[in-house]
């Protein structure tokens, strides 16, 4: 039989976000995959996992996905982790998952902190329907595509994740296609300087004339209410 792939969810930021059973699963696994194993060591480090570390990222993903089927296969079980949350989102992890079901490899995830939805649900912003988009596009033209596109896609809560390079400009593109549609912003999540800001896209705007943004940011559009 073969091994299993355990995906492992990590802290967003605060390191008390594990769970138990992902300390044990990572601890037991005889291999972890990690997206930059300089960045995972901090917290490998913090709860005495001394499993061997090895790289899977964008950036080799194609080139090495055989080489850990073949290790499910023929070695142990692999634990994968990615830089902070659910592995699966907005990173590699769907692809050594994909490979590992088409060759019948069990895959098992182990849950814990996600940025989508600890934001959701601290929001305010209906639950019951969301649509999450990822990183916003990089152009301009882009993103008023996309945005214009949702708009005409159902009354659901709109989640992004948002660089602090575009986010003015991003916040001036939502504001052209929903108007004054209610906006929430989160950054630090979980972490000592957590941030919520909830108002409009103009209100949001006037905030960072005196504010530069910084970190990543999970924006969320209340679609419902608009």
């Amino acid at each position: 039989m073969p091994h299993t792939l355990f995906i492992v969810s990590t802290p967003i930021g605060n390191l008390e976000d594990i769970t138990f059973r992902a300390v044990r699963v990572l601890k037991e696994a005889t291999l972890i995959l990690a997206e930059d194993t300089r960045h995972s060591k901090i917290l490998l480090d913090r709860f005495g996992v001394s499993t061997k570390t090895e790289s899977y990222h964008d950036f080799n993903k194609e080139q090495v996905t055989p080489k850990y089927i073949d290790y499910l296969k023929n070695t142990g079980d692999i634990a994968l982790i990615c830089d902070a949350g659910t592995p699966g989102i907005a990173d590699p992890a769907f692809n050594l998952v994909r490979a590992c079901k088409a060759e019948n490899i069990p895959v098992r995830a182990v849950p814990g902190a996600s940025a989508l939805l600890t934001a959701l649900v601290a929001s305010g912003f209906a639950t019951d329907r969301f649509r999450f988009e990822n990183f916003s596009p990089k152009k301009s033209a882009q993103r008023l595509h996309l945005l214009q596109k949702l708009k005409n896609d159902g009354d659901s809560t709109l989640i992004f994740y948002a660089s602090p390079h575009n986010l003015i400009k991003f916040l001036g593109e939502i504001r052209e296609v929903y108007g004054e549609a209610r906006i929430a912003l989160m950054r630090e999540l979980t972490k000592k300087f957590e941030e919520h800001l909830t108002g409009t896209p103009s209100e949001l705007l006037e905030h960072y004339k005196h504010s530069t943004p910084k970190g990543e940011f999970v924006l969320l559009i209340d679609k419902v209410n608009t």
